[in-house]
């Protein structure tokens, strides 16, 4: 309406206008009334592009803190499944498809690795929420991680108040394979948390030894 309007005014005040001055008159007024949409235009254009930088920095930013996430908790498996030797994605996958009688054999519970655990829960938590106030997370992902903290919060819970053995490597087992899901439903972080993992310094520490080992050899 504004834009039809200011064309009327326009094209009425060029062809008759009684005079000059009532002609630059109404002329100004269909510049504005022109104008008017033009600028909420590019609000809304400048707008959408802002919304669109902050929801892809938003993305990133959670994206990376589960990377994190992730490199925590597969680190803390190793460690509560007593898994070592070196850390490669073999390795990894290899791990996290473990069964309940494999992991309940395995299985090592301390305070210190529940403290993490509850650590990791909480972590977790926070940035379901945060999700919930930005969506960037597809509801498959959001599926995965939300049965991945319910799983952490029965493993907790479970060695918190009952400590049976079986029952805890029955969560835990949900727990790796919620993990694995995670890694097949995003391929970019499974990069990443590749990446990281195979540069962790217990790796970084076996990369070393063998360089020390090898000079020593030729020195």
């Amino acid at each position: 309406m504004s834009i039809a309007g200011g064309i009327f005014l326009y094209t009425g005040a060029i062809d008759n206008a009684p005079n000059e001055n009532i002609r630059d008159l109404v002329i100004n007024v269909s510049a504005s009334l022109l104008s008017i949409p033009l600028v909420f235009l590019l609000y809304d254009y400048t707008n959408s592009r802002v919304n669109s930088q902050m929801k892809k920095h938003m993305a990133s930013s959670v994206g990376d803190r589960l990377n994190d996430l992730m490199i925590n908790l597969i680190l803390l498996l190793r460690e509560m499944l007593s898994v070592r030797g070196k850390i490669s994605t073999e390795n990894i996958n290899r791990m996290l498809s473990f069964g309940v009688p494999e992991i309940s054999r395995r299985l090592k519970i301390t305070s210190a690795i529940i403290d993490k655990m509850h650590q990791y829960h909480d972590d977790l938590d926070t940035l379901l929420y945060r999700n919930s106030q930005t969506d960037v997370l597809t509801s498959e992902q959001l599926q995965i991680l939300s049965s991945l903290a319910r799983a952490m919060t029965h493993f907790i819970n479970e060695n918190k108040y009952h400590k049976n053995r079986h029952t805890s490597a029955k969560y835990m087992e949900t727990i790796m394979v919620k993990i694995l899901d995670w890694l097949d439903v995003d391929a970019v972080s499974a990069l990443s948390i590749n990446r990281h993992l195979l540069g962790t310094p217990d790796e970084m520490q076996n990369e070393k030894t063998k360089k020390m080992k090898k000079s020593s050899i030729f020195s």
